[in-house]
């Protein structure tokens, strides 16, 4: 599976912009570029689509594998 450049990028930006109060600018880039990287392994641009009309609770469930793995690091 692959990300459209274009989809890297609409996920790169919300994920920055959702964690850079916490990890801070450097923290959010390296984590956010760990998690879309994951993700982008399982996932297409359509799965991740589906994946996030879903209630907040059930994305985390599918997308957790790729936080945990983030967070390690």
């Amino acid at each position: 599976m692959a990300f459209s450049p274009e989809y890297k990028k609409k996920m790169y930006i919300g994920c920055y912009g959702n964690s850079k109060q916490y990890l801070g600018a450097d923290g959010a880039k390296k984590y956010c570029l760990c998690t879309i990287n994951k993700l982008n392994e399982k996932y297409s641009d359509k799965e991740m689509d589906l994946i996030f009309e879903k209630e907040p609770e059930e994305i985390i469930k599918v997308t957790e594998f790729a936080i945990i793995y983030c967070e390690k690091k």
